[in-house]
């Protein structure tokens, strides 16, 4: 049976795209298949060549070299996959590294803060070519098994898996250079992975005020590990306001941050919203970023680059 979208959904997001018809058309529609390659062990040029080889079909990504996707599901289950010559993952959950990787460059200490499964821990040591400290951090037991086999499948070296609440994590004399806290949400984003999610929209838009608590304390946290001068991205997959830019304006009405303008070459991004629900939110709002399915056809995401 073909999803339905709610009418409390289109009337909740309806007003924050530029257009509805092709937003709601979008999340109905499967997402094609996407990977990027681990520059530890392969090149794009070798990949190419091998999955010419097999007959499927891929399309670079033209925002990120590495990154490409596939109508070929069989992607899954070649041995680069096995290897970790080539990492699985949705296009945007690459975008958190990804705009960190000039701060990547020369960091010395670098946490992860909500790590697991290891997309990011082990995209940002691939940007990292190994060298510094990356602290992979998950407050879920049961996830850091698999956030330590993708550590050892990628050739990851420079990662220190920790199992603790990222809001008492400890300080460390110096701060951390960067912080990426892709924080747990409502998963509004992911639908077109999941359309089953629209089912049960109205049981999880309740959880969003709880949602939002919690990634208060989240980035307030964070904030405060960072070394002055270092670089916090903040991310969600999720498109409620109350959970992206709310969540953000709390961080600036508590603590002296600024926020770094977003820019991906070739990918369209929509600024923060200013306002929701009757609040209005500080202006610098604006710099955040917001992913829209229909826009470059992924799934809905938010980004933050935060300075200290």
């Amino acid at each position: 049976m073909k999803p339905i979208i709610p009418d409390q959904f289109k009337e909740r997001y309806g007003k924050l795209v530029d257009d509805q018809d092709a937003f709601f058309s979008s999340l109905l529609q499967q997402l094609p298949k996407s990977f990027r390659i681990n520059p530890l062990k392969a090149s794009p040029k070798t990949i190419e060549k091998r999955f010419k080889d097999y007959g499927i079909v891929l399309k670079q990504v033209p925002w990120y070299s590495d990154a490409f996707v596939s109508k070929n599901y069989a992607i899954g289950n070649t041995l680069e996959n096995f290897l970790g010559y080539i990492y699985i993952q949705e296009l945007t959950s690459m975008l958190p590294p990804l705009i960190l990787k000039t701060e990547l460059q020369n960091a010395e200490f670098v946490l992860d803060g909500c790590a697991a499964p290891g997309s990011k821990t082990t995209q940002l040591a691939a940007f990292m070519e190994n060298r510094g400290t990356i602290i992979a951090n998950d407050i879920n037991y049961n996830r850091i098994r698999a956030l330590k086999f993708n550590i050892e499948k990628t050739g990851t070296l420079n990662a220190i898996i920790t199992n603790l609440d990222l809001r008492f994590f400890p300080k460390r004399e110096g701060g951390f250079d960067v912080i990426l806290v892709d924080v747990p949400c409502s998963s509004e984003g992911t639908i077109r992975k999941n359309p089953t999610m629209l089912l049960k929209w109205l049981n999880q838009k309740k959880r969003i005020p709880g949602y939002a608590n919690l990634q208060q304390q989240f980035i307030v946290k964070a904030f405060d590990l960072l070394k002055p001068g270092g670089c916090l991205v903040y991310s969600t997959c999720t498109i409620a306001p109350e959970e992206n830019e709310g969540v953000v304006n709390w961080l600036l009405e508590r603590r002296p941050a600024k926020l770094d303008q977003i820019n991906i070459p070739e990918m369209k991004l929509t600024p923060g919203i200013l306002e929701w629900n009757g609040e209005e939110y500080n202006p610098e709002i604006r710099k955040t970023s917001r992913i829209w399915p229909h826009h470059n056809d992924t799934d809905g995401f938010f980004l933050a680059k935060v300075r200290k």
